[in-house]
């Protein structure tokens, strides 16, 4: 449904990931004006797998995104847990199945830049216009409609700021001057993509990745999932590990020495995809300890969306909280009486 016109926002969205796009989504197919604005200088080929729950599977449903980025994940029919070793503690066959009889919806695994790519399409059809290369410097909230100055000296004015800008946001201060920053869990990941190219030669790695499932490993101290991508012609392994990155480094180059050697005794399936690896990062988990007071300011001219206001940590698939950002989009299709005051 479009809103009236004396309802139409001029929204400015800050950050072009998950959150920021899916809004701007939601927030152009009610009629609004809005604008995107990135730091990077193009939606790179960066990121690894994720896993589409089907919570968030109805919403792509609802954004109605072809066919072909549907056929680009891959629909895992069964999920097994596994002793470290490899032996089988817990398996569910046809769970493709299960789920679409349960929940309306499928679970999907997707490439992170598949679903961003699908979702800026999307975005533009609809009229949104992204600015790339652009970091925003300052916010003025001061008067009835919000500012926000880019390094490059770019001035924006409009009736709302949504920002999408992550785990770091410097938005939320605008919210919540002393808010701590994030804080470290202990643990770290490495996230690792292989292709079917990789394991030509070995026809057990080649039909794990061909057959879309879904593995969890637990071990002690460690525990690693691996799932198939872009209809089964990759696979996603994170390996989640105590974290020994030093203080402050967020993310590094990692030893592929010391990552086979935290694996040695596991699954001989698991050490064997290990051993195809050519490079790999690992990157410190961090988390949030204290909730924010508000995702909203007082003078309902900024809202915060995805990580920049409730992070969610990897261990319940829920990470990457970009599709269901929109479950607080409603907030931005009101009348603009309740945004200025």
């Amino acid at each position: 449904m479009t809103v009236s016109e004396d309802a139409k926002l001029d929204i400015l969205i800050i950050g072009a990931g998950l959150a920021g796009i899916s809004t701007a989504i939601v927030c152009a197919s009610h009629g609004h004006t809005v604008t995107v604005l990135e730091a990077a200088k193009e939606l790179a080929e960066i990121g690894a797998g994720l896993q589409i729950t089907p919570n968030a599977a109805k919403v792509l449903q609802h954004f109605d995104l072809p066919q072909n980025f549907w056929d680009a994940g891959a629909i895992p029919k069964t999920l097994s847990v596994h002793r470290y070793s490899g032996d089988v503690l817990a398996q569910t066959k046809h769970f493709d199945a299960d789920v679409m009889k349960k929940y309306g919806a499928p679970f999907i695994d997707m490439h992170r830049v598949d679903l961003q790519k699908a979702l800026h399409r999307k975005a533009v059809k609809l009229g949104v216009k992204f600015v790339m290369n652009q970091r925003v410097d300052t916010m003025d909230f001061s008067q009835p409609r919000a500012k926000a100055t880019t390094k490059s000296g770019e001035c924006f004015t409009v009736d709302l700021v949504v920002a999408a800008d992550g785990l770091w946001s410097a938005a939320s201060r605008e919210i919540s001057p002393d808010i701590p920053p994030p804080q470290p869990t202990g643990d770290l990941a490495y996230r690792i993509v292989l292709t079917l190219d990789q394991v030509q030669q070995d026809p057990e790695l080649k039909s794990w990745i061909s057959h879309p499932e879904v593995h969890f490993w637990i071990g002690p101290g460690s525990h690693v999932v691996a799932y198939s991508l872009r209809a089964c012609t990759m696979l996603n392994i994170v390996l989640l590990v105590p974290d020994d990155l030093p203080e402050g480094v967020a993310k590094q180059p990692g030893s592929l020495e010391e990552m086979k050697k935290l694996f040695e005794g596991w699954d001989p399936v698991l050490t064997k995809f290990l051993d195809k690896v050519e490079h790999v990062d690992k990157w410190k988990l961090m988390y949030r300890e204290d909730d924010l007071p508000s995702w909203i300011n007082e003078k309902s001219t900024l809202v915060l969306v995805g990580d920049a206001c409730h992070p969610m940590l990897p261990y319940l698939a829920q990470g990457e909280r970009k599709v269901t950002a929109s479950s607080i989009t409603h907030e931005l299709i009101m009348p603009r009486s309740q945004f200025s005051h």
